[in-house]
């Protein structure tokens, strides 16, 4: 995909004005459990994203004979599973030709700084009244062959084949890296619940997102 690329001064320029807004933000995104990590250069932001929610656990309720447990029993299963939302992760975001290309954004592990595979990570949820929960952090992308996240405002998504009609240049006035950085925390951390549910086949994981209309 050819694209046209801006001036790095420029870039550096817009990318100097974002970051000092993330720091001026800094109480709230602490509050929301995320951090700014290091010293940022052009043009790489990493963040910490630590989520607080706790594992919620679903137990069957028990058959004839067996013991039943006193109202307002905890029953805990524990289960070390890394794609639990419970697992902080570093996201690292890219403002290479900003803002005439939105903000890219890869996801790596907080400690080995890796990239984290689909499968070991935690999940993405959007919740539309029309299209209640769906998930919106994707496996593969054609371009970049990474997990993604399918939002406006990420440049994942507008440069993706399937949103070609939905520019980045349509709402960059009104997006910007500090809306990309909370949307991520909304779709990942707030709105999604682990729920871990012991069975005869194991351990199975369901992912809610709750809506907060």
């Amino acid at each position: 995909m050819d694209l046209a690329s801006v001036d790095p001064s420029v870039s550096a320029e817009k990318f100097e004005r974002e970051l000092t807004r993330l720091k001026g933000q800094g109480a709230l995104l602490q509050e929301r459990g995320i951090f700014l990590l290091g010293t940022p250069e052009y043009p790489i932001i990493e963040l910490a994203y630590v989520p607080r929610h706790p594992l919620q656990v679903g137990v069957q309720a028990p058959q004839s004979g067996t013991i039943v447990l006193p109202a307002g029993t905890v029953a805990m299963a524990v289960a070390a599973v890394p794609s639990l939302s419970a697992r902080a992760f570093k996201a690292r975001f890219d403002l290479t030709d900003y803002d005439l290309r939105a903000p890219s954004l890869e996801f790596r592990d907080l400690w080995t700084d890796e990239l984290l595979a689909f499968n070991t990570m935690f999940r993405a949820l959007e919740y539309q009244k029309e299209r209640q929960a769906h998930a919106v952090l994707l496996d593969d992308h054609p371009i970049t062959h990474k997990p993604f996240l399918c939002l406006r405002g990420f440049r994942e998504y507008h440069e993706h084949p399937q949103h070609s009609g939905d520019e980045w240049l349509l709402y960059r006035n009104e997006l910007s890296l500090f809306t990309a950085v909370m949307a991520l925390w909304r779709v990942s951390i707030d709105l999604v619940h682990a729920i871990l549910i012991p069975g005869p086949a194991g351990l199975q994981i369901n992912w809610n997102a709750e809506s907060k209309d």
